[in-house]
């Protein structure tokens, strides 16, 4: 499955200008804008491409027509890959992938999807046609590399320690790498005290790093204080007397992203101002949405030292969570 996580959903309103005359239609006359969303990952096996259109129903409220799903999806798509140089791919449509419940219809959800694999630091070309009605769009990104990662390991082989004040997240971004997150995974087994066989492994998740910009072939240092590892996790697990807990390891991935999906994402952040309207951004030809690419690069199951486990079990932001050796 692929980790394209980040599929939005959104629809447009049209408001026609009111004059005084009793009889004014005050729709504007339809016009098909087709909605494009993907991002392109060259570490990953299988690409989504998400192809939907923009709808308005005169008689019906937006979110009544949102649950309808013919309103936002079209039933004839011919939806291709362009690589520079070499052979075309054509995306196939798929329903392997459910959509939770919300504004929007999920009864339906199709995707678009291809297997073939994607090369990094190449220029990809995606259209799409709509063949009843011959609506077209066009958009193009360069893909990203992976980046060299140093610290605070290089590998799954390594051990995550706690032995200095700061956490260093250090990486070297290659080809068309203009913003990183960082997100890590604490993994623990949970047991009652009365019952010590029957563990139960669950997972706490960290944010650490979002949007940090980087540059391409330029080393990125990212420090984060080892006492905010401490409160993140105060913050995500409950204490409780009545258990233990035993870390198993720890996840950290890397996620870059090109300039397009940078700018995307930056645009379309809450505004904490006065002013709540946000920017539109959109890198589609004739359309909406975006094109762009990421690099997600996990590092699983590292060990977490001895003493680390220790300070963990004795420092008082951690001590009441009742983690043992």
């Amino acid at each position: 499955m692929s980790r394209f996580h980040s599929i939005y959903l959104l629809f447009f309103a049209v408001i026609a200008l009111v004059s005084c005359k009793n009889d004014v239609d005050i729709n504007a006359d339809w016009k098909e804008t087709i909605v494009v969303y993907g991002v392109l990952d060259p570490t990953d096996t299988v690409q989504f491409i998400r192809i939907e259109k923009a709808f308005l129903d005169e008689k019906n409220s937006a979110l009544i027509t949102a649950k309808i799903t013919d309103s936002l999806y079209m039933d004839s798509v011919l939806a291709v890959l362009k690589p520079d140089n070499g052979p075309e791919i054509i995306l196939y449509r798929t329903l392997e992938v459910t959509k939770d419940s919300g504004i929007f219809g999920n009864d339906y959800n199709p995707l678009w999807k291809t297997s073939e694999h994607i090369d990094v630091d190449r220029n990809y070309t995606l259209e799409i046609t709509n063949l009843r009605t011959g609506n077209k769009i066009r958009s193009n990104t360069r893909t990203v590399s992976p980046a060299s990662i140093s610290a605070p390991v290089k590998n799954a082989n390594g051990t995550f320690t706690l032995f200095a004040e700061y956490i260093t997240f250090e990486f070297t971004p290659k080809s068309n790498s203009y913003a990183y997150d960082v997100k890590l995974e604490l993994v623990y087994d949970e047991f009652l005290k009365t019952d010590t066989s029957n563990k139960i492994t669950k997972i706490a998740n960290w944010n650490v790093i979002t949007g940090v910009p980087v540059t391409p072939f330029t080393l990125s240092r990212n420090q984060v204080p080892k006492l905010a590892f401490l409160q993140f996790m105060a913050a995500s697990i409950k204490g409780d007397s009545n258990v233990y807990r035993r870390v198993k390891y720890v996840n950290i991935t890397f996620f870059g992203g090109n300039q397009i999906l940078a700018d995307f994402i930056s645009v379309n952040q809450p505004s904490i101002g006065i002013v709540q309207k946000t920017a539109e951004y959109t890198n589609i030809e004739g359309g909406y949405g975006i094109f762009a690419s990421r690099c997600v690069q996990p590092i699983r199951k590292i060990k977490m030292d001895l003493s680390s486990v220790n300070y963990i079990i004795n420092h008082p932001e951690t001590k009441h969570l009742n983690f043992i050796q």
